[in-house]
């Protein structure tokens, strides 16, 4: 079993893999909160970007002008 830390994409994965729609904000806290390392938004956007198409999904969250995201398998 390894030690090597995640790196911020499977960080990513590991939050947003469930049925869950989060906003960065969202994803920034529950990195902190299960990792213990503290992920810009904007590092975080990046890493998205980074994924394929195929397994995003993304949408204006009710009643405000917030983008949330989620995986999908």
């Amino acid at each position: 079993m390894s030690n090597k830390p995640l790196t911020q994409k499977e960080r990513l994965c590991r939050v947003l893999n469930g049925n869950r729609f989060l906003t960065l904000y969202e994803i920034q806290q529950q990195c902190f909160e299960r990792f213990g390392v503290h992920d810009s938004e904007t590092a975080l956007s990046a890493r998205w970007r980074e994924l394929p198409s195929s397994v995003k999904q993304k949408r204006r969250r009710e009643k405000c002008t917030a983008w949330e995201y989620r995986l999908v398998a």
